[in-house]
C-alpha cells in the first residue's frame, strides 16, 4: 500500500509543478500487445496475443517539446509455457507439458516525452516506469500471481494533425510476476512485452 501510495504522490506531483502555459490534451488510446515471460530457469516461453485499452492525458511545454504522457488502461497480457518434454521408454518425445497464462491488468503508465515540433507530422519518443493491478480470477493451481506489477516502457510514435497519435514500445517487467510451482523447485517469471497503440486526442 505505502508504495502504491508513493508512485501516485509522484504523478500528482510532476502533475502540479508543470508550467501553466503547457498545453494539456485528454484521449483515448487501444491497442494490441505481444507478450511473454521470462523466467529465472530453463523454460520455454511463446507469445501470446493480448490487447490494451482506456484513457489518456498528455502535458506538452510549448517551444520545448518536453512533457508527461499518462493514461489509465486495461491490458491483457499472457505467455504460453513449456517446461518439459514427455518421453516413452526409449526416450523418444510423444509430448510436452504446456501451459497458457493470461493475466488482466489496471495499468498505469507515465511517461517521460520529447515531441518534435514539425506541424503536421509530429514524432516523438517517450519511456518511464509502469505500475499494474492485477485484476480477475487466478489462473489454475500451481500458478501464484503477483498482485501489483511494476515495468519499464520504451518507445516512440508519429502525431499526426495534432489528433492521432500512434505509438509502438517494448516494456519489461521489474519485479517477479509469476511463481510456478515445479517437482523440485519455484520458478519465477517477469513480464516481457511489445505494445503497439493508436490514440485520439481531444
Amino acid at each position: 500500500m505505502m508504495k502504491k501510495v508513493f508512485f501516485l504522490s509522484l504523478f500528482l506531483a510532476l502533475i502540479v509543478i508543470m508550467p501553466a502555459e503547457a498545453q494539456f490534451k485528454l484521449g483515448i488510446r487501444a491497442g494490441a500487445n505481444m507478450s511473454s515471460l521470462k523466467f529465472n530457469k530453463e523454460v520455454k516461453s511463446s507469445n501470446v496475443a493480448g490487447f490494451t485499452g482506456g484513457v489518456m492525458a498528455e502535458f506538452i511545454i510549448p517551444g520545448l517539446g518536453f512533457g508527461l504522457d499518462g493514461a489509465v488502461m486495461y491490458t491483457r497480457r499472457g505467455s504460453e509455457l513449456k517446461f518439459s518434454d514427455i518421453v516413452d521408454a526409449v526416450g523418444n518425445v510423444i509430448g510436452s507439458n504446456k501451459s497458457t497464462t493470461k493475466l488482466d491488468y489496471i495499468e498505469i503508465p507515465v511517461n517521460l516525452k520529447y515531441k518534435l515540433g514539425l506541424s503536421l507530422v509530429k514524432p516523438y519518443i517517450f519511456a518511464g516506469p509502469s505500475f499494474a493491478f492485477l485484476v480477475g480470477d487466478k489462473i489454475s493451481e500451481g500458478f501464484k500471481e503477483r498482485n501489483f506489477d511494476t515495468s519499464i516502457n520504451v518507445g516512440a510514435g508519429l502525431e499526426l494533425l495534432g489528433k492521432v497519435q500512434i505509438s509502438a514500445q517494448y516494456g519489461w517487467g521489474l519485479n517477479k510476476t509469476l511463481k510456478v510451482k515445479t517437482l523440485d523447485e519455484t520458478l519465477n517469471g517477469k513480464n516481457r512485452y511489445w505494445t503497439i497503440t493508436a490514440a485520439y486526442l481531444f
